[in-house]
């Protein structure tokens, strides 16, 4: 630890300065008391971050029922003989103060707790805390504290916080500041000069961090302003962090405070889902909307977003399909940096996905189904079972649709922007690159067909399958578009695109070959039953009916075993329904209801991944009510802790797939091309539901209730309304009717636009 500093408190003069959390209760969560067996959860919930740190919301003083960490994106470590692969880097927990009077330090289990309130202020992006105690001797202290990542200039953290005593007793803080210490730290320092302190880090996979930390105080309370840098191995901090605590400093607290709220107000102004009729749902989004904005930043592809971003230890902060095919659209359509960073990371990583194919004895590059902050495969080869038995890892040997997934993140870039740049730069060498993976990866079988096998599809409890149809039409998808890239930026850019060809030796003959595999790729579709049969031979296991078994969600390999889920049709997650999903445009709602009805039934939902997909999918499907119910599944999941592990951090996939259930299912939004298409499908219970969507440079304001649909557009694009044909609106609002099963044609309406 660094040396203890004692700050002084008396009882403040004056509260009125000190910042108050919203009243709006659809803008808040606010947990009341004190249960230590949710803590952990809670310190989740409470995570305040801004892309490039996270500092889970463990109380100031901290406890034993705590998991207190101050993560920093894209540096990582490494534990000495562990299997776990990098692990991400604690910083030092800038948070803590621990209140003591006459020398007996203030904690939860000392005396009475009269008090204990603690404001998630989402629309701030501010972690409020309350803390009355009664102490053995029966004086009481009052502790207020408030801390934020800021969002308006990301290396900076700040808190503030004050206290009193009943009887005028002096309060003091012991304001030292825990150290980080970790196996998978190489080197840790601090340096103080007077009320100054700075930390460097040292991974022992060659990144680094720096901390400078200053605490200022007075008669009343403690301010803490801290500013972070980070740079991965090989690159220099140069004491940018301590500049950008000078500068911080000259700003001051509230000034800092009042920047950080304006960013977040212009985020919410680009990302904010509105529901009326149904409070629990509006509050989920937001709750939702606010860990998403918090997980991005748009200035850096030095990291990518791991599947609980900085919220907690969950997963090892690695990188997983996650990322590409949830929250890529959250970003792409209310932030478009966001998504071009979380792109460019891939880039990046591309080198390794190229070696990774090699090694597998593949062309092309084959992404790792686990990734952290070089992009190299860190996927576990082996886990220890819940009875002790270790259980082999094939997801990182046989779960190639990652590869496809990644592309699909690239192509959807370019629809959504129209950025040719993009695709010409980035994201052609991404789509090429993957599909020559596949031309390898398939093999043509004795009946001249193209298979892919042994493999495994989203559904994890099937493994070493042959023909998984997530996969091949993932597959084929991702050859037919590599095969439109080629010829469309040769079309563009005739010089750009005969040195990419050049520089990926990319010839005619090798493009003939990827035509030649994408049509014969194996779909396992029956047009008479209309369904994709999951892979191979699943129609021939037991049929077991998960929703009989035990109320979903529930891990089915837990209460069947892992060897007779294996021989049976029960699914962990959406797979022929994700296809569904992803790949929509290419289904008919007939044949999208049929596979929904025959999966939904025999899906254990065994993965935060899969009720928002089926929510999705469902409305769109017509079934309004059935795909609610999958929404608030889903967005229980961390504010009920339906899997039983809030814990290690935020489920960001889960929350993405709760926006994608609003905007892409009751919102009825569908990309076609260089047009969208627009037909909401509210349940009962929503009278309105609103959101703003980014499309091609313009800004789509979309209200609709079950009768009218409002459209207001700041630049002209091309839409389309139910079934009806696309019609190019200028900017402007519009107006139409439901007619009947459809949507009348939109008509311009006159007046202020709406916000």
């Amino acid at each position: 630890m660094t040396d203890e500093r004692e700050v002084s408190l008396s009882e403040p003069g004056s509260r009125s300065t000190f910042p108050e959390p919203v009243d709006d209760p659809l803008w808040k969560i606010e947990v009341v008391g004190y249960d230590r067996f949710r803590e952990r959860e809670v310190e989740s919930w409470f995570t305040v971050a801004n892309g490039r740190t996270g500092t889970r919301g463990a109380l100031e003083e901290g406890s034993t029922d705590s998991s207190p960490a101050v993560y920093v994106a894209g540096v990582f470590g490494r534990l000495p003989d562990s299997a776990a692969g990098p692990v991400p880097l604690v910083g030092p927990t800038w948070t803590f103060l621990v209140p003591r009077v006459l020398g007996v330090l203030v904690r939860l289990e000392v005396g009475e707790l009269l008090e204990h309130c603690r404001v998630l202020d989402l629309r701030q992006g501010i972690l409020f805390r309350t803390w009355r105690q009664r102490l053995p001797s029966g004086t009481e202290v009052t502790l207020r504290s408030a801390r934020f990542a800021s969002l308006a200039d990301r290396g900076v953290l700040a808190m503030e916080a004050e206290g009193h005593c009943s009887n005028g007793l002096p309060v003091s803080l012991a304001a030292d500041i825990p150290l980080p210490s970790t196996p998978a730290l190489e080197h840790v320092t601090s340096t103080r000069e007077d009320d100054h302190l700075r930390v460097l880090l040292t991974a022992a996979r060659g990144g680094r961090a720096a901390f400078s930390i200053s605490t200022s105080e007075s008669d009343s309370r403690v301010e803490r302003l801290v500013a972070v840098a980070r740079a991965d191995a090989g690159s220099e901090l140069e004491g940018s962090d301590e500049e950008s605590l000078k500068q911080a400093e000259s700003k001051g607290l509230r000034q800092l405070q009042l920047d950080h709220r304006d960013a977040w107000q212009e985020r919410w102004r680009g990302a904010d889902v509105t529901v009326e009729g149904d409070p629990a749902a509006q509050l989920a989004l937001r709750f939702a909307i606010y860990h998403l904005i918090s997980a991005g930043d748009p200035h850096s592809d030095l990291a990518s977003i791991g599947a609980r971003a900085l919220t907690g230890p969950g997963y090892n902060g690695h990188v997983f399909w996650d990322t590409d095919v949830f929250m890529l659209p959250f970003f792409l359509h209310t932030q478009p940096e966001v998504a071009r960073r979380l792109i460019g990371y891939r880039l990046r990583t591309l080198p390794h996905a190229r070696a990774r194919a090699r090694r597998l004895g593949y062309g092309g590059a084959l992404y790792p189904w686990e990734s952290a902050d070089d992009g190299e495969d860190c996927t576990p080869q082996v886990v220890v079972g819940l009875d002790g038995t270790i259980v082999p890892v094939l997801t990182g040997l046989e779960e190639h649709h990652i590869s496809a997934d990644v592309a699909w993140a690239a192509w959807r870039y370019w629809l959504a922007t129209g950025d040719r740049e993009f695709l010409v730069h980035t994201g052609a060498e991404i789509i090429l690159e993957t599909a020559r993976f596949w031309a390898t990866r398939a093999r043509r079988g004795r009946d001249g067909r193209y298979h892919i096998a042994p493999v495994i599809g989203p559904d994890e409890y099937h493994e070493s399958v042959r023909n998984n149809s997530f996969t091949n039409l993932m597959a084929r998808w991702n050859l037919e578009r590599g095969l439109e890239v080629a010829e469309l930026v040769g079309r563009w850019e005739e010089d750009a695109g005969r040195s990419l060809a050049t520089r990926l030796d990319l010839r005619p003959t090798e493009l003939n070959r990827w035509r030649v595999v994408a049509d014969g790729l194996v779909t396992r579709f029956d047009p008479d039953t209309l369904l994709y049969e999951q892979f191979d031979g699943y129609f021939r296991r037991e049929d077991i009916i998960a929703a009989n078994v035990a109320p979903r969600p529930f891990a089915a390999d837990v209460v069947l075993g892992r060897e007779r889920i294996a021989r049976s049709q029960v699914i962990k997650q959406a797979d022929v329904v994700m296809l569904m999903h992803v790949l929509g445009e290419q289904f008919s709602r007939e044949v999208l209801l049929a596979n929904y009805r025959y999966y939904e039934p025999r899906t254990s939902h065994g993965s935060s991944l899969s009720p928002a997909v089926h929510a999705v999918v469902a409305a769109r499907a017509g079934l309004r009510e059935e795909a609610l119910a999958y929404f608030h599944m889903s967005a229980s999941i961390d504010l009920d802790d339906r899997m039983g592990n809030a814990a290690q951090g935020i489920h960001m996939a889960a929350a993405a797939g709760l926006w994608q259930a609003a905007v892409f299912g009751f919102g009825g939004i569908r990309l076609e091309g260089d047009r969208i298409r627009i037909d909401p499908q509210l349940p009962d219970s929503w009278s309105r539901l609103a959101f703003p969507f980014t499309w091609r440079g313009a800004v789509l304001r979309v209200a609709a209730s079950r009768s009218q649909l409002e459209i207001d557009l700041d630049s002209a694009i091309t839409v389309a309304l139910g079934d009806g044909a696309p019609r190019t609106l200028a900017a402007g609002r519009y107006r139409a009717d439901r007619d009947g099963q459809g949507w009348s044609a939109p008509e311009e309406v006159n007046g202020l636009r709406h916000r």
